[in-house]
């Protein structure tokens, strides 16, 4: 369950929180910011795509794996922003690596808890999502505003760790019985 509140709590804050970032904090023109704001959304649909398409080839936790740490990834470069056009780059690589996963995680769930309790815990994930989507966007928000907005790459940074970390804890355990 906080898998799922976290990863959309994460996708929901990059989505939301990227146009202020860009254009309050790293001086990208509004222009700009707006088109790659929506670039975000646009990888994370051409990834969750071409996930599906990848699946069979490569396994549903191979593309969960590569996504959490290409989001990582993303993120961090999104902290650091070496260069102007970092932040950029990031958003569309954060799009892309997120895509995979809630369909992942979704599909992967009897795996983990048995086919038995497969049912409920879905709706129970759902749930968490629904919620994480609430809270951790918000909690960004009150970061940036006691803060700054310089502190949501770094929650985020630290959200998808965290997520990465619980991933690989529970991708390994028996189902429940």
């Amino acid at each position: 369950l906080l898998m799922f509140f976290l990863y959309t709590g994460a996708e929901i804050s990059f989505g939301t929180w990227t146009y202020s970032l860009l254009t309050l904090s790293r001086n990208v023109p509004v222009e700009v910011a707006g088109l790659w704001a929506g670039s975000y959304w646009a990888t994370f649909t051409i990834g969750r795509i071409m996930a599906g398409l990848l699946t069979r080839r490569f396994g549903i936790t191979n593309l969960l794996k590569a996504g959490f740490l290409a989001a990582l990834g993303g993120s961090v470069l999104l902290w650091w922003n070496p260069f102007p056009q970092a932040s950029i780059i990031a958003v569309s690589i954060i799009g892309f690596a997120i895509a995979p996963i809630f369909p992942g995680l979704v599909s992967g769930t009897s795996a983990r808890v048995g086919e038995h309790h497969a049912a409920n815990t879905i709706g129970m994930q759902i749930a968490a999502a629904g919620f994480g989507g609430a809270v951790v966007p918000s909690l960004a928000g009150v970061l940036a505003q006691n803060i700054s907005l310089e502190a949501i790459p770094v929650y985020l940074v630290g959200v998808f760790s965290v997520l990465i970390v619980l991933y690989l804890g529970t991708s390994h355990q028996q189902p429940a019985r």
